[in-house]
């Protein structure tokens, strides 16, 4: 299991979204390296990978609650930013998208952190890494207890 899985699958749903903003922002990075390096299906791919992220963001808002209409509108602003981006290979909007979502991730990093304890992994059941890698001369060593049994979610 590597590390961002082992990430996710312990995640609680506030550690889900820090992972959300962290991954958005992080493929905006790469678009913005690609855009300066000319290359255009670089640029495509993580501007894509970024909006997906941000549909995602946007998708999973309850709108029962006041504070998801606010957010609503800057994921918008994000969204509208990463096709400014696209449209005119504009390292601006795209610096602008990244801007929001890393207040964004400072914010809700601060909260998950504060909240970690009242909260449980979305993954019940799952395998947990305990005591990390061991290495070898040459090679890298993992060892996986109990590896398949009662994996995942419980049905």
């Amino acid at each position: 299991m590597d590390g961002m899985t082992a990430r996710i699958v312990g995640a609680t749903p506030s550690e889900l979204l820090v992972i959300t903003y962290e991954l958005t922002i992080d493929s905006i990075e790469n678009a913005v390296k690609a855009l300066k390096e000319n290359n255009d299906s670089q640029f495509r791919r993580y501007i894509n990978k970024s909006q997906n992220l941000t549909r995602e963001l946007i998708n999973t808002l309850n709108l029962s609650y006041e504070i998801s209409l606010d957010l609503m509108r800057l994921y918008l602003f994000v969204n509208k930013s990463i096709i400014t981006g696209l449209m005119k290979k504009s390292e601006q909007s795209l610096n602008d998208a990244k801007k929001v979502l890393s207040i964004l991730l400072d914010g809700f990093s601060t909260v998950s952190n504060e909240h970690k304890k009242e909260q449980k992994p979305i993954v019940d059941n799952a395998q947990r890494l305990v005591a990390g890698f061991t290495y070898g001369k040459g090679m890298l060593n993992e060892t996986v207890m109990n590896n398949g049994v009662n994996r995942g979610f419980r049905a």
